[in-house]
């Protein structure tokens, strides 16, 4: 529950691409493999465009990792009550909001 994150623990389920907007996002679900906690990843990076990579991670039901889809994961991810952020383009290896996510702004 605390940034920064490692990759090792996690296991993650990628569940697709979200084209929309033109992002080419990677949404992956993920598992804690300490608490069983789940979590659904929302990553992209601006090509041809350097510090540009963010990724979003918020913490999710079983039935919202059951229902979870490309299309539908940043959706999801704004109507948390808060996430976990990161990557180049905050400068940071992961910080935590309550600002909801906002697919214009992204």
């Amino acid at each position: 529950m605390n940034p920064p994150f490692n990759h090792a623990d996690f296991k993650t389920t990628r569940i697709g691409v979200d084209e929309a907007g033109g992002r080419f996002a990677e949404v992956s679900i993920e598992r804690c493999r300490r608490c069983g906690q789940r979590w659904l990843r929302y990553f992209f990076e601006i090509e041809g465009l350097s510090r540009s990579g963010r990724w979003y991670r918020g913490a999710i039901s079983r039935e919202q990792a059951k229902q979870a889809t490309p299309a539908n994961g940043l959706t999801t991810l704004s109507g948390l009550g808060w996430h976990f952020y990161g990557g180049s383009y905050f400068d940071t290896a992961g910080g935590r909001s309550s600002v909801p996510l906002s697919p214009e702004v992204l």
